[in-house]
């Protein structure tokens, strides 16, 4: 039998770590906040182009500070509605850069 799906990783392959990389010296934090990115948030929203709960290629860049506020709210609204979308379009970047 053929698998027509990969199987999900919980850990990222090298190439989904050098993405990760690059949103992160790349792109200012995602929320808006103006501040560096220090780190990638996967995003908890559904989209379509999201294969996984965690899904390594579904991610944002943001500041450290940011990204703990975001998980003691619990959820992706306010200024940090809209991630899944911008997650999105960050994959997209990373296919057309060739980072993923």
């Amino acid at each position: 039998m053929v698998r027509l799906k990969a199987r999900y990783n919980p850990k990222p392959t090298a190439q989904e770590k050098a993405f990760h990389l690059w949103l992160i010296e790349s792109f200012p934090c995602a929320c808006g906040c103006g501040q560096a990115s220090t780190l990638v948030h996967h995003v908890l929203a559904s989209h379509p182009a999201k294969r996984w709960r965690r899904d390594h290629a579904m991610v944002v860049p943001l500041h450290w500070t940011c990204h703990n506020a975001l998980h003691a709210k619990g959820s992706e609204t306010g200024k940090f509605a809209g991630m899944a979308d911008k997650a999105a379009q960050f994959r997209q970047m990373g296919i057309e850069e060739g980072k993923l």
